[in-house]
Formats: C-alpha cells, sequence, structure tokens
C-alpha cells in the first residue's frame, strides 16, 4: 500500500486546506479497503498508514506556530502526525490490557495535553516531550483499572505503581537476590506497608467474584466473602435491644419523684436538642454547677435502674454520652 502524507509542506496555503475536520477517518472506507468485517483497531491503524510523521524541524515550526500565534490547524497537524507514537508506545503496555484502543485513546490524551503543555523554545523536540505525557496517561489509566482494587489512592502508592518492578531489578543487580519489602522501601523512600500492599495486588493475579470457589459446588467465591454488613440475626438482636431500651428509658422517666430531675432528665439528657446547663440553672434558680451534679446523680440511677431491668450483662455505649 502506497501511503500518503498529510500535507507535502506546512504552508499557510497547506494549513488553510486543513481548517476543516481533521479528525479520523481522513479517508472513505472504499479508498482504504476496510471490509465490513474489519476491527475497529485494524481500521484505525489502517488510516493511519496514509499520515506521516513530520521531520523534527518542520514540527518545531509547527509548535511555534500554535504557541505564538494560536494556530490551531497547526496545532491539530502536529497532533495527527504523532498518532503513530502513540500507538507504538500503546503496544509497550498492551500486554497489561487486552483492548489496544483504550490504551491509545488514554495515550492520545496525553498526546493532546503534551500539545497543551510544550513549550518550543527549550530545547527539547515535541515527539520527546510527548512520550512523556503520553505514557503517563496510559500507566494512569493501567493504575485504575487494571486490579479491582484501586492501588493508585496514595502518593506512594502511585509512586510503588510506576517503580515497584524497576526498583527490584536495580536491587538484584546490587547483589539483593529477593529485595524484601523493607529493603524496596527504603530504596523508593516509601513505607513498607504501602509496599506490602501495592506488590499483593501487582504481583497476585485478579481473582473473579463469579469463579467457582474452590472445593464448594455451585458456589462463588463472592458468595464465600465475609460481607461487612450485619447479619440478619444480628439485626434482629439490635432492634429487640432497642426496643427493650426504649422501654427502660420511658419507665425510668415516669419513675423520676422531683420536677427539676425530671427536667434535667428529659429536657437536657435524652432531648435531641438538649437544653445548656446555664439554662437550666436560670429555670430552677441554682448554678450550672448544681445541675451538673444532679445529672451525675441521674446517670447513676439510671445505670442501676438498666442494670436492674435488663440485667448486668447488657452494654449499652450511650451511657457515657448521656
Amino acid at each position: 500500500m502506497t501511503t500518503q502524507p498529510v500535507v507535502d509542506s506546512f504552508s499557510d496555503s497547506s494549513l488553510a486546506a486543513l481548517s476543516g475536520d481533521m479528525s479520523l477517518p481522513m479517508f472513505s472506507e472504499g479508498n482504504l479497503n476496510i471490509s465490513p468485517d474489519t476491527d475497529a483497531t485494524s481500521a484505525y491503524l489502517m488510516r493511519l498508514n496514509y499520515i506521516e510523521p513530520l521531520p523534527a524541524e518542520e514540527q518545531q515550526a509547527l509548535a511555534e506556530r500554535y504557541v505564538n500565534d494560536g494556530d490551531a490547524d497547526a496545532g491539530k497537524l502536529l497532533i495527527l502526525t504523532n498518532l503513530r507514537l502513540v500507538v507504538k508506545l500503546a503496544r509497550e503496555y498492551s500486554r497489561r490490557w487486552s483492548n489496544l484502543l483504550d490504551l491509545i485513546q488514554e495515550g492520545n490524551v496525553g498526546l493532546s495535553e503534551a500539545l497543551k503543555r510544550y513549550d518550543p523554545y527549550r530545547g527539547v523536540k515535541f515527539t520527546s516531550y510527548a512520550q512523556y505525557w503520553i505514557r503517563a496517561m496510559i500507566l494512569n489509566y493501567l493504575m485504575n483499572h487494571v486490579h479491582p482494587v484501586k492501588i493508585g489512592s496514595s502518593r506512594a502508592g502511585r509512586k510503588l505503581f510506576y517503580n515497584l518492578k524497576k526498583a527490584r531489578r536495580a536491587l538484584i543487580k546490587q547483589g539483593h537476590d529477593k529485595p524484601t519489602p523493607a529493603l524496596i522501601a527504603e530504596y523508593l523512600d516509601v513505607d513498607e506497608k504501602e509496599v506490602v500492599r501495592v506488590a499483593a495486588q501487582l504481583d497476585a493475579p485478579p481473582v473473579r467474584l463469579d469463579a467457582e470457589a474452590p472445593g464448594f459446588d455451585a458456589t462463588t467465591i463472592g458468595e464465600r466473602m465475609e460481607s461487612d454488613t450485619a447479619t440478619p440475626e444480628e439485626l434482629a438482636t439490635d432492634s429487640d435491644l432497642a426496643y427493650r431500651l426504649r422501654g427502660a428509658i420511658d419507665a425510668f422517666g415516669a419513675q423520676i419523684d422531683t420536677d427539676r430531675k425530671r427536667s434535667i432528665w428529659f429536657d437536657r439528657m435524652i432531648a435531641e436538642d438538649p437544653k445548656t446547663l446555664v439554662t437550666l440553672g436560670d429555670q430552677w434558680d441554682v448554678s450550672k454547677e448544681r445541675i451538673r451534679q444532679v445529672e451525675v446523680q441521674i446517670r447513676e440511677e439510671f445505670k442501676n435502674f438498666l442494670f436492674d431491668t435488663l440485667g448486668k450483662e447488657i452494654e449499652i455505649e450511650f451511657l457515657e454520652a448521656i
């Protein structure tokens, strides 16, 4: 197949001719001989065969026009002629992800980001600068999608995702046959627990929750996993305890024999919007310290009442809160 370059040069007239839609496909499927059975990846790559990369000096000139003049067509052409670079880098990571187009898509995002950030006057070729952003976007995608558990939730986790294998190889070259988590943590300046956590996820293959559990017929791994939620038995027990506790609270309030103590109990100790010590002190013409002393007395009386009613084996967390 003979390739047809996008443009022979990047003169004003050439760029003006490209002011329309420059997205793929740039050629009809008939001209590309793409059959209805051709998969999406192959069709995309066939279209790229018609787009030749530009020499470094021409890319430099395009970058300068994009930065200095805001020339969108120059930027589009710079992106278009580097799409092959994205494919090349995406293929390096295709072992980790079955869908090459996913990686290409993320790499294309990185290429666009590189164009926005590129400074053509720092002496770095655009392709060299773009590779950094292309790889970064692909690796970020893999970090968040290859493993069921997100690895890159912390700075140390992201650092380990990118550098764990590289660090192991470096330590092996230094004479450490089997680098320990502690040694890797020191080498990368991260916490040892992070090394253990990330290594467990990177080294072990993902486990499908719908796979059959070993030793159990017609039972999946997910069904064998312990749930973090309360069991029906626990919910029933909690509901019964709440009912009995509500009854004990009502019964205790009913047997309080003085108005002041009853006010402290209902208006402060079990109220959703409790009154302050100062408010109750003013209401009953005593100091707030006296209200606090009575409150301590009522709390102790309620504790004894509760134990007499429900038994001393009962554990009630809210006793410390009222």
